[in-house]
């Protein structure tokens, strides 16, 4: 994309435009060079040569693939952006969960974010401090957002089950010995994600899985712990499902 022409774009759910209208927004991205290509969290940030930004998040069951105009798109394409080599940016949101906007600062489109966990200001003593004040439960407290950008639901039960915590265990009330176990178990989560799904990219490009299972806790009551055999089981944290291993993940 970077470096290229968006010629306007197909937006066929309207709700999807959080923000201008979708005239504007239309009539905003036509004829835009993309300049650079940005995350934040769980946000895409394109910022275009006119000094706006194209701010796009994908909700739990989007995804982008860019393919040649000529091709068929795949089922559930919500919204097309042709490029000027012939090629389309096409916006596939099964569930309509996706937002995008069109923004002179992108941070308008965000709310409150904590610190990227893959960069380096993301310390120890970083998510000491962020959980210090908080008694709920942990699984809970990393998925908000202002706490940690971007670690998903997923992604927050490998981490607790790599660092041997159980999910509803209250955030301020981790040991000095679990803190840096939970910031390791995070780091390495994440970049083994990142690192299954860039390469299935390479691999399958222009069409790459969008679900991998890169996971050590199984995800299902008919599977057993890696670590010491046992039945693992779901349990609801705040409304969300978080998978855990009784045994390696006690209560305390």
């Amino acid at each position: 994309m970077v470096g290229h022409r968006f010629s306007a774009p197909e937006i066929t759910w309207r709700k999807t435009v959080r923000r201008p209208s979708v005239g504007e927004f239309i009539e905003g991205v036509a004829g835009r060079f993309v300049t650079d290509l940005l995350r934040r969290g769980k946000y895409l940030i394109a910022p275009l040569d006119d000094d706006q930004f194209l701010v796009l998040h994908l909700g739990m069951t989007g995804s982008l693939r860019i393919h040649d105009a000529r091709r068929d798109p795949p089922p559930m394409v919500r919204h097309i952006f042709p490029l000027d080599d012939g090629r389309e940016m096409r916006f596939i949101d099964p569930r309509k969960f996706g937002h995008l906007w069109l923004l002179p600062d992108p941070a308008d489109a965000m709310r409150k974010m904590g610190a990227e966990p893959l960069e380096p200001d993301f310390t120890v003593a970083v998510l000491a401090a962020a959980l210090t004040s908080r008694r709920s439960p942990i699984k809970a407290v990393l998925l908000d957002q202002s706490v940690i950008a971007g670690l998903g639901n997923l992604y927050a039960d490998e981490a607790l089950f790599l660092s041997g915590i159980h999910p509803e265990r209250s955030a301020n009330g981790l040991t000095d010995q679990e803190l840096p176990s939970l910031h390791d178990a995070i780091v390495r989560a994440l970049s083994t994600s990142v690192a299954a799904y860039a390469a299935a990219r390479d691999a399958e490009w222009p069409d790459p899985p969008v679900a991998l299972s890169p996971w050590s806790v199984p995800r299902s009551a008919a599977e057993l712990c890696p670590k010491c055999q046992g039945s693992v089981q779901m349990i609801r944290v705040r409304g969300r499902s978080s998978w855990y291993c009784p045994t390696c993940q006690p209560a305390g």
